[in-house]
Order: C-alpha cells, then structure tokens, then sequence
C-alpha cells in the first residue's frame, strides 16, 4: 500500500485563460520509481538510432529542363540491382506528365519501354495506381514495375502540361543509406549536422543537402570532399524539410544515388533553468527554478540521485508541463524508500522539452540539491489529504465551438492524425460508446490531448479505442493531464491498432513532397523518429503499462509483390501497414496484442482497413474500461 500511495501524482492546475473560451486542467506531477532510471525508458535517445534507412531515390522534376518537344531527359542511366525496380511519377498537377520507362532485358537484350498512357505489351511488367496516404484520396500516382534482370534504366517525362513535381526510384540497390540528425536539440542559430552513410560501411563518393526553412526559402548545401556529413545553421523557429542526396559505386564502379528525406523542428532556446531553490512542504518539497521568459508550456524533467551505502543510486525520477513557473515536486517518501542520504542529494539529466514539438530546448547533466536534514518532512506528521494545487498558464485554444460528448461511463473511439472521421466500425461496439471527432486536423500530442479533454468534459469517465496518432493522445493524455482516464473501471484503459508509437518514416517525405501536394493538414514532427523518440522519453512505465495495442501488415503471399499502398512501400520497411512498419509501431512497457496479416491502415489501400476487423473490435469492445 506504501508504494501506491506514492505513485499517487500530484494535482495541479493547468490554468486556461478565460478570454479564450478555455478552463483550468488539472496537471499531474509524474513521478517513476528508479527501476525506470536503471532500465534506460526515460533516458533521452541516442541520434545515431534514430535515423532513416531509404534504399530508394527521390528526385525533383523541373518542368524547366524541358526541350523543345516537352520531353525531359535526365540524360544518365539508372544502374539497376538483382531485383526487381519500381518508378513511381508523381506530377504537381493531375495528368500532367506522361512518364515513360526503358530497360534492356540482360537475357536477351530485348529493350522493354513503357508508357503510363498506353497498354502494358510486356511481360512481367505492371503499372498500379495508388494514392499518397497524407493527400488527395481522389488523385492516384503512376507506379510502373519492371521484373528482374533489367539493365540501363533510361527514364524520361513527356509534360502534357508545365509541371513540376518528383521521381520516385526502387532500383534494387545493394545497400541501403542511412542519416541520422547529430543533435539531440535542434535550435535557432546552433547547427545541425545530419551524418549519411551506406549499409555496408563502404564509402559515399559525395553528399549534399535541399533544405527548406519555414518561410519556404531554399539552401543547397554540400559536404566537403571526403566527408559523410553536412550542416547548416537555422536562422527561424519552425519545421524544417531536408533532402538528403549520397552518391557511391557500385561492385562494377557504376555510380549509384539514393536519398533520405527528413523533417526537423527548431526551436528557440528557452530561459535557463539557473539553480535550484527548495522550498519545504507538508509531505514533499518543491524544487523551484527560475522562471521563464514567457508563458510557453514545456515540459521539465529530471532524475534524482543520492548515496545509498556509500554508492550513488537512483531515487526517482519527476516530471510535468509546466508555464513560466518552473518547478518539480518530490515527495520524500521516495528519499526515505531508497535509503538515501538526504545531504547526497542532486538532479541528473534535467531537460526542458517544448510541449508540442519535443524537442530538447535544454539539458543540464546534474545539479546539487541544497537539502539539509531539518528540511525533510516529518514522516510521522505528513497527511494524506494531499498538496494543494497550483496554476499554470496554458495559451493552447481547444475547439470550444465543438462542445463537449455526451456524459456517462463510456469507451471513446478515437481517430488519428488527419483523419475524416471515426475509422472504427461503430456497429462492432455496443454499450456506452462516443466517437471523437476532430476532422482533417493536424494537432501536436499535447494539443490533441488537450483536444480529448474537451471533448469529454461531461463524461463521468472513459476508456479508449484508438487509431493510429489517437493512441499517443491518449497515452499523452494519461500521463501528463488528470482526465476521466483516471476514473475508467474495468480491464483495458488504452486499447489501439495502428498506431506509430515509434514514428513513421512518411512524416520526413511527407514534408519533402509536401512542397509540391501539400503535406495533407500539415506537418507533424510529433511523428518523425526523432520526435516520438523524445515523446517516449518521457513516458513512465506505469503509463505504458496502461496500453494494450496491435500491429498489421499486408497479406504477404507466396512468390508475389505485395504492398498495402505501392508507394509508401518503397519509403517504409516491410513488414507495414502502408504508414507505419512493424517495428515502429512497438510500444516497449505495454502490452503487445500480436500482428496480424491481412490489413492496412486506411481504407483505398489494397487489403481492408485495420479498424473494419470485426473480430479484433470485438475484443477491445468487451475488454475496455469505461
């Protein structure tokens, strides 16, 4: 019973300006004991595993390189591997292009030349048309494949129109490239160093970078000869799209290109945390830094060292969104657990983290903590009625138009990241249900958390079944905001298919194309590598364990070419779902449902959406809480 009582969080109170339409939210002081420490959960992320690995080649069409007849001709061949390749044509404008494909059969040297306005003549050869997941469902993309054994790829565009827009190229390559973001915090004026290099260690002939700042302004830049690694240095705040372009030769000395598409989000350096003042309390201290230069929400955590026989040990480890004010909460109850000298006390790994970005504004290795012995609670005298609360400002404007869902217990079905509405079959739910609903929106973890807590002000309390970026919400939602969450009885609190705890590749090259097709409602770096790795970071396991969630993939059939969505095939690792692969849809600390075959993320893909498995919606419908 001890151990619970202090994994009780704190309350405090998110404070909303009234002028906004908004209210005070109750804000939880997350506390993890220090298993979470030792274990690594909370500890920030290592760049170098979070890069992207593409084996493909994207590559921007200038409707300016046109001759005269409007064909362009990107004048070298493609050096084609043992498998088989994909060019996908993606035009600016509908029906823009006519793009046309030749190869030499190494067999017997019969050329093989396709059109994606005319019949298919050749064998082996297939043309799909499928949509970008993030854009217009209503507009499909050319995806033409050619079988095994080809060489000299010759690839060209016949404008019918003046379009710009992007080449996307699977040429079997026999090695992979990587590129991963050197800094953990990627701020105004501080450069940012992205590093390449090839899956077998061999060496990049040369690299060189598109980035495009948030006023949409353009920077070719270039590595030094010899180098695998380039920088630039960002002027503005805002979400940054990179290109990544490596170039390396092959066994036979041809010249083979591929690239990585990444986005990135620069923030401003927040106000450093100075020292740390402690004021005493009832049955915990509060540890006071110096306040913000604005109202901003961040989140600020830390770890909290002391010497235990001698040997310095993990406490605990304390978190929370906080406003201008900066502080954390310890209840020393912790302190007396570990067996910890108090005057041995000190903060480790102390982060501020911007609410919706992630990003790491500032890290501080350690900090002493001036605690003398009489500064302690009496344990014997501590209440258990608790602190009480605090406020905090937040400038975060729900949609106060929507109103709120009905009341009651209920299970709250809950869509994704730019999504039309409720993916879920409804008719497999019965009992007390509600649909969240907030269309084509593109919203950070916290901001859609904040969003779920309007939504479902009236209710008395409620499980969810979500979908996709709904799970990290709701997830988000648990651990950092009281909500009706915290008062759902039953068995599964968090139930979801889908869902990109880990990121998703498509957020980088949905930025990148997002130039010429719109990013779909925007871009989300929540769910880039990077961001969802800083997420996790600050995820305790005792919200994770809040979590039950599933994986899918397309059926993968015996001696066939199989894909939920052909082109986000060439940008993910299989197994996939058409938007997030396997292994990024993990959830480390939940509990992990199984992967199923035979489903896709979204409805157009080629199998059936995920949230239309009857089965599987029946068992989160009869295990949730509500």
């Amino acid at each position: 019973m001890r151990l619970r009582v202090f994994l009780t969080p704190l309350v405090l109170l998110l404070m909303v300006a009234p002028a906004m339409g908004q209210r005070a939210l109750p804000v939880k002081q997350v506390v993890a004991p220090a298993s979470d420490i030792e274990s690594g959960l909370l500890k920030l992320p290592d760049p170098v595993e979070l890069g992207v690995t593409s084996r493909t080649l994207l590559f921007e069409v200038d409707p300016a390189n046109a001759d005269a007849h409007g064909v362009i001709d990107f004048g070298f061949p493609f050096v084609i591997g043992d498998g088989a390749t994909r060019v996908v044509f993606l035009p600016a404008v509908q029906d823009a292009w006519v793009g046309i494909v030749k190869a030499v059969n190494q067999m017997n040297q019969h050329e093989i030349e396709v059109r994606t306005d005319a019949p298919i003549e050749q064998q082996g050869v297939s043309i799909v048309r499928d949509p970008l997941p993030w854009g217009d469902q209503g507009r499909v993309f050319d995806a033409v494949t050619l079988p095994a054994g080809q060489g000299g790829l010759d690839i060209r565009v016949q404008l019918k129109q003046p379009s710009g827009g992007y080449i996307l190229i699977d040429q079997s390559s026999d090695r992979a490239l990587y590129t991963y973001i050197k800094q953990r915090g990627t701020l105004v004026d501080q450069p940012i160093t992205l590093v390449s290099s090839l899956s077998d260690g061999s060496r990049i002939v040369s690299v060189q970078a598109i980035v495009r700042a948030p006023d949409g302004t353009r920077e070719l830049i270039e590595a030094e000869v010899g180098e695998q690694q380039l920088s630039f240095v960002p002027a503005q705040p805002g979400k940054y799209a990179v290109q990544v372009y490596a170039e390396y030769a092959n066994a036979e000395n041809q010249s083979v290109m591929l690239s990585t598409q990444h986005l990135i989000e620069v923030e401003e350096p927040t106000t450093p945390l100075g020292a740390v003042r402690i004021v005493p309390g009832n049955e915990r201290i509060e540890l006071v830094f110096d306040d913000a230069d604005s109202d901003d929400r961040t989140i600020l955590a830390a770890e909290v060292w002391g010497r235990v026989d001698g040997v310095m040990s993990p406490v605990c480890w304390l978190s929370r969104v906080c406003d201008a004010n900066r502080s954390l909460f310890l209840d020393t109850r912790w302190v007396s657990l570990a067996g910890a000298d108090p005057g041995t006390l000190e903060l480790r790994q102390i982060r501020v983290h911007d609410v919706d970005s992630m990003v790491p504004t500032q890290v501080i290795d350690r900090l002493a903590l001036p605690i003398e012995p009489g500064l302690l609670p009496d344990e014997s005298k501590q209440t258990s009625t608790g602190p009480n609360p605090i406020l905090v400002t937040n400038n975060t404007a729900t949609n106060a138009s929507r109103g709120t869902l009905p009341g009651g217990h209920r299970l709250l079905l809950v869509h994704g990241y730019c999504s039309g509405g409720n993916p879920f079959t409804t008719s497999h739910f019965s009992g007390d249900i509600a649909a969240f609903s907030d269309p084509d929106s593109n919203r950070s973890h916290d901001a859609f958390a904040l969003e779920i807590i309007n939504q479902t002000a009236a209710m008395k309390s409620f499980g969810v079944a979500a979908h996709s970026q709904g799970a990290m919400a709701a997830l988000h939602l648990y651990t950092f905001y009281f909500s009706g969450l915290d008062w759902a009885r039953g068995d599964r609190l968090i139930q979801s298919v889908g869902a990109p705890y880990q990121g998703t590749a498509l957020a980088g090259n949905a930025a990148v194309l997002g130039d010429l097709f719109g990013s779909g409602c925007g871009e989300n770096t929540d769910m880039t590598y990077t961001g969802s790795a800083n997420w996790l970071s600050l995820i305790p396991t005792s919200s994770r364990q809040q979590v039950w969630y599933y994986t899918t993939s397309f059926e993968d059939r015996p001696f066939a070419f199989d894909f939920c969505n052909i082109i986000t095939d060439l940008l993910l690792s299989d197994p996939d779902d058409g938007v997030i692969e396997r292994d990024r849809g993990q959830l480390p600390g939940a509990t992990n449902m199984g992967h199923v075959e035979g489903w896709c993320h979204t409805t157009g893909m080629r199998d059936p959406a995920q949230c239309t498995d009857a089965s599987r919606n029946a068992t989160i419908n009869a295990r949730a809480r509500r």
